[in-house]
């Protein structure tokens, strides 16, 4: 019992700091001054594709940082996803696909932001405002009769997470956490 124990509290403290390197090996990533920012790769997508921004998150692929978005076209009925280079902006991947059920929410988020003439990087730029911290993701969501832009952040205390309305352009108290 005493092993299993001992084994148990070795696994679980070798988890925490797993994560801790983790957090600092994203975190040196993202402060990295050759990449693009996340908020200059929304400008240049807002401006290049047709529909609005609706989702947004980083990936690691091979020690390189990978930007992922997707786009609702509501004229169209689409989604399209992409991929691109941190490093210089360069499109490694676009899937197109129709819009499903399952994407329902984020069209409610989506026609919100299109009738108040919003966009994504706006939004974003609101939500963000007075904060020093590096997104992990963004994504428009709509839920409760609400519909909002969820953000995950990371700076050098850690990671959070916070709401943001778009009907009033302002946090979401009942769904920020730390």
């Amino acid at each position: 019992m005493a092993r299993w124990l001992v084994g148990l509290v070795l696994f679980s403290t070798s988890g925490f700091s797993a994560a801790a390197l983790a957090e600092t090996s994203i975190l040196a990533l993202l402060s990295d001054e050759g990449n693009i920012t996340p908020q200059s790769l929304f400008l240049q997508v807002e401006r290049d594709y047709p529909g609005t921004l609706s989702d947004f998150e980083i990936d690691v692929e091979n020690g390189e940082l990978i930007y992922e978005l997707s786009i609702i076209d509501p004229k169209a009925e689409t989604i399209t996803e992409f991929e691109f280079k941190a490093k210089d902006g360069h499109l490694i991947r676009q899937q197109v696909e129709v819009l499903e059920t399952d994407d329902r929410d984020e069209l409610i988020a989506v026609n919100l932001m299109n009738d108040k003439s919003l966009a994504f990087s706006t939004l974003v730029e609101k939500a963000m405002e007075n904060k020093q911290a590096y997104i992990l993701e963004a994504q428009l969501d709509h839920d409760l009769g609400i519909s909002y832009l969820e953000l995950k952040l990371i700076d050098a205390n850690g990671k959070s997470k916070l709401a943001f309305d778009i009907e009033s352009l302002r946090p979401l108290p009942l769904l920020k956490w730390d």
